[in-house]
């Protein structure tokens, strides 16, 4: 999405430029983004870094102008150097993806730390999960799980989730089946697949301070399976059976 947080203190002019190329980019018009890259370029030119970042999302999508990668890393990169977060973000993505430039994972956390200094959940929890996984950085779980609570923090779905998951497991920290439930809640609410599957088998066993609750286990399978969990489809199944079956039974 078009950043929109006011950091930078450039001229009144810079201004003027990008808020009236926002007004176009929402039109959604093909005219009005080719002249709302004009003026984001005019702006970013005076060193507006709104207006960078912005077209580096209109480069990276081909919006208003032709496609090309390379060309938006440049524009997130301009910005990330003045300080905007969600550029640094950004550049930290695209080089660590490999898009528009060769992979580097050095510079890609590079940019991810100096985001989530800002407490920017993507970064934070891209680098978090660098430190995770341990395959290009050396593992560090504690460094991990403190970038996850910094997006959690900020509802960052796929965050919650792996914290539900690290104390499901006792992983990094002591099992905790509570807070396993309180995290994959807060993931369940942003609709997390796995999270959902996670959360219903807490309410179909009873676990992490939950009473047994076959129906919103039925609930949470049933939104999992649609959503694509492979596993899911035979827990519904199976959860369905038992609530006939137990239905039958009070007959």
């Amino acid at each position: 999405m078009p950043a929109e947080t006011p950091i930078d203190n450039t001229s009144a002019l810079a201004e003027t430029y990008y808020r009236e190329a926002m007004q176009l980019v929402a039109t959604l018009d093909e005219a009005g983004a080719q002249r709302a890259v004009q003026l984001f370029i005019d702006a970013a030119r005076m060193g507006h870094a709104r207006s960078q970042c912005n077209l580096g999302y209109m480069y990276s999508d081909g919006v208003g102008v032709a496609k090309d990668i390379a060309q938006a890393l440049e524009f997130f990169l301009q910005s990330a150097r003045q300080g905007l977060a969600q550029a640094q973000a950004n550049a930290g993505v695209f080089y660590e993806q490999g898009f528009g430039v060769a992979k580097d994972i050095q510079q890609a956390v590079y940019w991810y730390e100096k985001a989530a200094r800002q407490r920017h959940p993507d970064a934070a929890f891209n680098l978090g999960l660098l430190y995770y996984a341990g395959d290009v950085l050396d593992k560090d779980l504690e460094k991990a799980l403190r970038l996850f609570r910094v997006a959690a923090d900020q509802l960052h779905p796929r965050a919650c989730y792996c914290l539900g998951l690290c104390y499901n497991q006792g992983y990094g920290v002591d099992k905790d089946d509570n807070m396993a439930v309180f995290y994959y809640k807060l993931a369940s609410d942003k609709e997390h697949v796995s999270a959902r599957f996670n959360l219903g088998l807490h309410f179909y066993y009873g676990l992490g301070g939950l009473e047994v609750d076959k129906q919103e286990a039925r609930t949470l399978f049933e939104q999992a399976a649609k959503a694509g969990h492979p596993k899911a489809p035979h827990a519904l199944q199976s959860v369905i059976a038992e609530i006939a079956a137990e239905e039958a039974a009070q007959q």
